[in-house]
C-alpha cells in the first residue's frame, strides 16, 4: 500500500488524474448507454472498472484504518480475495476464447500463461486432494 508519507505534491497529481478520470468515466457512461458497443469490449471494460473499482477500496480503507491507527493489513486478506475471484473470471474467459479459437498457439505470452497456470495447479493441488 501506499506509505503515509506520500509528497504533498505527488498525492496533488494522483487527485488530479482521478478527477480527469472520474469526468472521462461519465462521458463514457453517457456513450455506453446510448452507442453501440460490442459485448466483448464492454465485458472487458466492465472487468477493468470492477478491478480500480477494488483497488481504490482498498486503499481507501487502508488509508483509513491507519488514520484512526489501526490495523491497515487487515485490508491484505480482502485484497487476495478479490485477486482470486479476478483470476477466477480471467479463467473463464480465456477458456471461452480458447474454445473460440481467438486465442491459439501463436497468441504472445500463452506459454508463460501455460507455465504460471501449471504452477498455480501445482500449489492449489493438495489444498483439495480430499474434495476431488
Amino acid at each position: 500500500m501506499a506509505s503515509s508519507g506520500v509528497a504533498h505534491g505527488s498525492a496533488r497529481s494522483v487527485s488530479e488524474r482521478l478527477k480527469a478520470a472520474t469526468d472521462e468515466l461519465q462521458k463514457l457512461e453517457q456513450l455506453v448507454v446510448s452507442g453501440d458497443c460490442a459485448p466483448r469490449v464492454l465485458t472487458e471494460f466492465r472487468g477493468a472498472v470492477d478491478s480500480i473499482r477494488q483497488t481504490a477500496w482498498a486503499v481507501q480503507q487502508w488509508t483509513e484504518l491507519q488514520s484512526q491507527n489501526r490495523d491497515p493489513y487487515t485490508v491484505l486478506g480482502l485484497l487476495s480475495e478479490e485477486r482470486v475471484r479476478r483470476a477466477a473470471q480471467l479463467s473463464r474467459d480465456l477458456t471461452i476464447d480458447l474454445q473460440s479459437l481467438e486465442v491459439g498457439v501463436e497468441t504472445e505470452g500463452l506459454d508463460k500463461l501455460f507455465q504460471a497456470t501449471k504452477s498455480l495447479y501445482e500449489v492449489l493441488a493438495p489444498l483439495f486432494r480430499n474434495n476431488m
